[in-house]
């Protein structure tokens, strides 16, 4: 989706003015936010897998914005050593802290279990989120893992996003809990781009969910979402948390790792259309 979005974003007004000095200009790279509106449905899965493929052929960061509650560095099978913790030193950098992992790509591990990361106040989420936003000019694309939900540490990542993924299940729970982060998305970054991306079982229950999301989305916020990507229910995911390597390397014939394929293939696609349009300007 290109602002598919746009007359629900306008609807609900301009951005706060609190957060508009962290959306600092961060050069060429194409900034991915994969958010959901609960936890337990896949956006970690999708972030980690995504990053990889793009590191294929680009320069690729994966961040873990979960703070205090991380997890992919567990997902990669690394031990970073250190985390997004020691940012909020002003001595450390973002280069200090990022990890290598597969395919060349680097990650940032939000850490886990740290009370200070979780608890971080408006002032020292602002200094982070600047240090980020200066080390991701380095970079082709990057992916940042969200919390779930839509609290303040979740809207400074989606802020400096170029795109969002909205992740949810077909379960009427979940559609319901993606309408609420997607109402809270529109009011809060009017500009902003979503993709709805369901974690279901075959494209006829991702056609369903879709329906449900625009139902309640046309009705009381005034318009929808064209279109959303499936990300196939596969035994396999789970297999390969377990086994602490990315579904896309170690099953990659797998059902959901080719969808998770093409969906990174779609990003890469919109940004080299994006490319020539600029081009032809």
């Amino acid at each position: 989706m290109k602002d598919q979005a746009a007359k629900l974003r306008q609807m609900m007004g301009d951005m706060p003015a609190v957060v508009a000095h962290e959306m600092q200009p961060h050069g060429a790279a194409r900034v991915i936010a994969v958010t959901s509106g609960k936890g337990g449905v896949g956006k970690t899965t999708i972030a980690v897998n995504i990053a990889l493929v793009l590191a294929e052929t680009s320069r690729a960061l994966l961040v873990d914005g979960d703070l205090g509650l991380a997890n992919i560095d567990v997902m990669l099978g690394i031990d970073s050593g250190r985390h997004m913790g020691h940012l909020l030193l002003p001595s450390c950098s973002c280069a200090d802290v990022a990890a290598d992992g597969p395919n060349g790509l680097k990650v940032i591990s939000g850490g886990s279990g740290l009370r200070e990361l979780a608890e971080a106040g408006e002032e020292e989420r602002s200094a982070l989120i600047q240090k980020l936003s200066a080390y991701f000019r380095g970079f082709d694309y990057v992916v940042v893992d969200t919390s779930p939900g839509i609290g303040a540490g979740v809207l400074d990542f989606l802020h400096v996003a170029d795109e969002i993924l909205l992740v949810s299940t077909s379960e009427p729970t979940s559609v319901r809990d993606a309408y609420a982060a997607a109402k809270t998305i529109a009011r809060n970054m009017p500009n902003a781009s979503v993709m709805p991306v369901f974690t279901t079982s075959n494209q006829r229950q991702a056609r369903q969910a879709l329906e449900a999301l625009n139902q309640v989305t046309r009705r009381f916020i005034g318009s929808g979402f064209d279109n959303s990507h499936l990300i196939e229910a596969d035994p396999m995911v789970s297999r390969a948390i377990t086994e602490r390597s990315p579904l896309v390397r170690s099953y990659p014939r797998s059902p959901a790792a080719i969808c998770l394929r093409k969906l990174a293939n779609h990003i890469l696609a919109d940004r080299k259309k994006s490319a020539n349009v600029l081009a032809m300007a």
